[in-house]
């Protein structure tokens, strides 16, 4: 679920009082979507968490420094992006993004077909992201599992916002229609649609 910015903002302004609470709470908001971000670069869990362990680190190190940051959100994004980077240029390479499993909601529906249903579902759509063009995949992901907005995932990647919302409405079309076909009925018309939602 997004988080409104200026929640981040307030925690922002505690942590640079020395609030530990509130950096433990950023910590928990934010850990999983940037760790999930971060994979998209470098492709290796270890990594990835290392990277963004130490950003929390540098944060409250350098907590006296961050009053004037706008948009604490995009800048954590910003920071994560940024060491992931300059980690692929140290090791002379660039990853493709990982194979990151999507978020599943348990289904509500206990009969054992609805449940394998469900998880063939999952899977299905697990593998026709992975195999989404690398920017379509990653725009999908940063919007539908980290909860960023077009706007912040534009200023994120240094694209247009439009150029954003474009790979996003791709993605999902593409997706789309090729449940349809593994269907064999467009999920707009159907149950499958609730649970599409329910697992982004």
């Amino acid at each position: 679920m997004q988080r409104s910015e200026p929640d981040i903002r307030l925690l922002f302004v505690r942590i640079k009082e020395g609030d530990k609470e509130a950096f433990n709470r950023l910590f928990r908001l934010k850990y999983e979507p940037l760790l999930c971000f971060a994979k998209s670069y470098l492709g290796e869990t270890g990594k990835a968490g290392e990277i963004i362990s130490d950003l929390f680190v540098w944060l409250w190190l350098n907590r006296a420094d961050i009053s004037g940051i706008d948009s604490p959100e995009i800048y954590l994004f910003k920071s994560a992006k940024n060491r992931c980077l300059n980690a692929l240029r140290c090791n002379g390479k660039v990853v493709s993004i990982d194979e990151q499993p999507l978020p599943v909601q348990p289904s509500t529906d206990h009969t054992p077909f609805s449940q394998m249903e469900h998880q063939e579902l999952s899977e299905r759509l697990h593998a026709l992201v992975k195999n989404l063009p690398p920017q379509q995949q990653q725009i999908f992901k940063m919007i539908k599992e980290s909860g960023l907005s077009a706007r912040q995932t534009a200023e994120i990647l240094q694209l247009s916002q439009r150029t954003v919302e474009t790979h996003l409405y791709k993605a999902v079309k593409r997706l789309e229609e090729e449940i349809t076909l593994y269907l064999g009925y467009s999920p707009r018309k159907k149950q499958i649609k609730k649970t599409m939602s329910a697992m982004w």
